[in-house]
């Protein structure tokens, strides 16, 4: 269970900015659609970060944080792709 919390943590965080990102309306992707790239991204970003070891994995607040800010890029980036297409 320990091993799945960060994942969790980092999925309600991204969801959260997903949903931050669904007020942005030119780039909205409805309500569940910026939820799932909300999450999605919430969990992308850290891993990448981590993967590159620009921040300490130990910090549980800057985790949360680089997790909003993924799962607000990844609700900004799906909006974009919808555009496009």
């Amino acid at each position: 269970m320990e091993s799945l919390l960060p994942y969790l943590i980092n999925t309600v965080a991204g969801s959260g900015g997903g949903f931050l990102g669904n007020m942005l309306k030119p780039n909205a992707l409805g309500s569940v659609g910026n939820l799932i790239a909300g999450a999605v991204g919430g969990n992308v970003l850290p891993l990448a970060l981590g993967a590159l070891q620009m921040f300490a994995p130990g910090n549980m607040w800057v985790n949360i944080l680089v997790a909003v800010l993924g799962g607000g890029a990844g609700s900004l980036i799906g909006g974009l792709f919808k555009k496009a297409a």
